[in-house]
């Protein structure tokens, strides 16, 4: 996984290393991981994803496949659109 994610996020090439059906899958494998997560620990509701994204064309194309992954396996995405790295973290870290 270290190969396609850095601290910010998604790294490749756009359309050759990484595609809409690969964040697709990401998210599917991320929403299952949290709700299972969440579900060890008691809490029954989906899991939660903050989402954001830069000004990039393919970033929009990222977003959409991944939050149709995140539903397919039950979390719930939060879309703060085109934002910074700090924004995402600090929203993910105040509304838990």
């Amino acid at each position: 996984m270290g190969k396609y994610f850095g601290t910010d996020g998604f790294r490749g090439e756009a359309g050759i290393d990484l595609t809409a059906d690969h964040a697709y899958k990401v998210g599917r494998f991320l929403g299952w991981y949290y709700n299972a997560l969440r579900e060890r620990n008691g809490n029954n509701e989906p899991a939660r994803i903050v989402i954001g994204k830069d000004t990039r064309r393919s970033s929009y194309m990222f977003e959409y496949s991944l939050v149709a992954g995140l539903t397919a396996s039950g979390a719930d995405a939060y879309l703060l659109h085109v934002t910074t790295t700090p924004s995402v973290a600090y929203i993910a870290r105040v509304d838990d």
